[in-house]
């Protein structure tokens, strides 16, 4: 077994340096060429001040150029920080300054972006220092990488995960994917989230293909779709790619994790496409990646169970008072093993009331999941649900606390609660006195303002990433409470439907093609086509980007003309999409932006929310 995250990459590299490594829209990498520029960057790194202990900044778009900054760090010695260009300028601002990085690597496109303070280092820049010699002292105890997640008490905490601990889950996968083709491996999980350690490294350490994409929804519009044949999926994402025929023609295994996996969908995977092995894991990033990992075999008619512990982790189920349960019983689930990370970063006090002695191996650490489980009978796990608020929505771990503490600082917000309905958050705010009141002709209870969501969502919109920004904010004249005073989730109601036009002046169809796409989008937005405003955005309606992959199926199909995703991200609404589909030339504008600019451009659509003209 290799000590360190990259070592393996590196033996790949000087024993195939022909064959590719990374296959993206933008470019294509031999192990030869990713192995040089990421030794030649880690020497400049290391001239830089980059070394054991030094957290280096990644703000890289999803280009070739990010995985060469990836490994670059980890030869430096140092372990790296991912910084999405698509989070809002001041989450990224808080994890440089809250992980006391003084580094940071970016390229020429997300640099305007990037957060002050640090050292900048830009890729294709010409250099200005000496290179230094990369250490080689890099030890299994040392960090790997930070990941941010969110926190309870408002803020996102930096999970710090050692290299022995990636270095287990690795050899972990060899042993549970044997027999799986992976020769092409999709790339498609955030750098901010530890998916995409076990992606990266999967195929780089074993001497497959790295297929890069943007995201999950971007899967089919990747030039390079037909090389992917293992995919890691969060099960949402899963069915709206089967819903909307997108799932790459040579994919033959899945490993479903984030998300509370049924075995509808697992049918559905057999059934629909060429997968011919399914797997369902589980696991927090302070375990590094997953601790149980099991096949899901296409006979049955139980749920899955989120499978048998790896040979890495040390797993308890245990009681209250920290005693362990037999198979049957739920308690909660307490993981150990060289997958434990370090801890949080800069956080004595929530390491340790997380990260506790281990009563059954006296001078090791347990860590408190707050995840509910119970043990099978033949010592699988089974999911039960959580001790606190945490939820998983489309993958992304979202602690409701942190919302909620965004929205009640809002001068706008007196009280506030968060809860998932579906596959969106949903916000219910009790609003301050500089809101207008409710006109009393109205009767009181839940009610949609136009006016306090765009202004809500757009303070949220600058401080949280968009996956943790509801998609809608209920008003009440009060938050319900249970017997002993606290908030009862369980009593807060449902949204009330949104009237067309109720908000001002709508824009009809006022054309064949917008009267198509009206039809469309209530087909998939389970709306009225003639109460849609022409100038209303798809996200503001309730669309997602799951729908927008079915949204550009269902428009190549009805106007005889290809439509791609990325082209949504253009043409926002239906207006600017029926003068595009009318014009006569075809003509396609330049849709290839910065994930700056695409996430500048989401944020901007969530700050005009309400303010749409409906």
């Amino acid at each position: 077994m290799t000590e360190t995250l990259h070592s393996e990459f590196v033996a790949q590299a000087v024993k195939n340096p022909d064959a590719t490594a990374v296959h993206s829209d933008t470019g294509v990498l031999s192990y030869g060429e990713l192995n040089q520029r990421s030794l030649e960057l880690a020497e400049r790194l290391v001239a830089d001040g980059a070394g054991p202990g030094v957290p280096v900044g990644i703000c890289v778009e999803r280009t070739p150029d990010l995985l060469v900054a990836i490994l670059a760090v980890l030869r430096s010695g140092s372990c790296y920080l991912p910084l999405d260009p698509n989070y809002p300028a001041e989450r990224l601002a808080f994890m440089v300054r809250d992980s006391g990085t003084r580094l940071l690597l970016t390229t020429p496109a997300s640099r305007a972006g990037c957060p002050a303070g640090p050292t900048v280092v830009v890729l294709g820049e010409s250099v200005t220092t000496e290179p230094g010699e990369a250490p080689s002292a890099v030890v299994p105890g040392d960090t790997a990488y930070i990941i941010y997640t969110s926190g309870s008490t408002g803020t996102p905490k930096g999970v710090a995960v050692r290299h022995a601990g990636c270095v287990a889950m690795l050899a972990e996968m060899d042993r549970v994917l044997e027999g799986c083709d992976l020769s092409g491996i999709a790339a498609a999980s955030s750098v901010c989230f530890d998916m995409s350690v076990m992606e990266i490294f999967n195929a780089l350490c074993r001497g497959g293909s790295l297929v890069l994409v943007e995201s999950a929804v971007h899967l089919a519009e990747s030039r390079h779709a037909d090389r992917i044949t293992h995919l890691n999926m969060v099960p949402s994402v899963m069915n709206g790619l089967l819903d909307a025929g997108a799932l790459p023609p040579n994919v033959r295994s899945v490993v479903f994790g984030g998300e509370a996996l049924r075995r509808k969908l697992v049918d559905r995977t057999y059934r629909e496409t060429g997968v011919q092995r399914v797997f369902n894991a589980y696991g927090p990033t302070e375990g590094t990646v997953f601790c149980s990992f099991g096949p899901v075999p296409a006979e049955g008619t139980d749920e899955p169970t989120i499978g048998p512990p790896t040979g890495t982790a040390r797993v308890y189920v245990l009681d209250q008072d920290l005693r362990r349960l037999p198979a049957g019983e739920a308690g909660e689930l307490f993981l150990g093993g060289v997958g434990l990370a370090h801890g949080y970063v800069n956080r004595p006090r929530t390491t340790a009331e997380r990260f506790l002695p281990d009563p059954f191996l006296p001078g090791e650490r347990m860590y408190r999941t707050g995840d509910l489980v119970r043990f099978t009978e033949d010592g699988e796990l089974r999911f039960l649900g959580r001790t606190d608020h945490q939820v998983k929505l489309r993958g992304y771990r979202i602690e409701l606390e942190e919302v909620e503490a965004r929205l009640t600082g809002c001068p706008e917000v007196r009280e506030a609660a968060v809860v998932v309905r579906g596959n969106r958050l949903v916000g219910y705010v009790v609003p301050t006195g500089n809101v207008p009141e409710q006109d009393t002709a109205t009767p009181a209870g839940p009610r949609l303002d136009a006016a306090l969501q765009s202004a809500v969502t757009a303070r949220l919109a600058a401080g949280l990433p968009d996956y943790m920004v509801p998609a809608t904010v209920v008003v009440l004249p009060a938050l319900p409470l249970g017997p002993g005073g606290k908030l009862d989730r369980g009593a807060l109601p449902e949204p009330p439907a949104p009237a067309a036009g109720a908000d001002g002046p709508r824009t009809a169809p006022s054309t064949p093609t917008e009267t198509a796409l009206a039809e469309i989008w209530g087909e998939l937005l389970d709306l009225d086509p003639a109460g849609i405003d022409v100038q209303a955005a798809f996200y503001d309606l309730g669309g997602d980007s799951l729908l927008l992959v079915r949204l550009a199926r269902l428009m190549t199909r009805r106007f005889d003309r290809r439509v791609r995703v990325p082209d949504l991200f253009s043409f926002r609404d239906i207006a600017s999409l029926g003068r595009w589909l009318d014009d006569d030339s075809g003509a396609t504008p330049e849709i290839v932006q910065s994930a700056r600019q695409r996430a500048d451009a989401r944020r901007a659509a969530l700050r005009g929310r309400g303010n749409t003209g409906r």
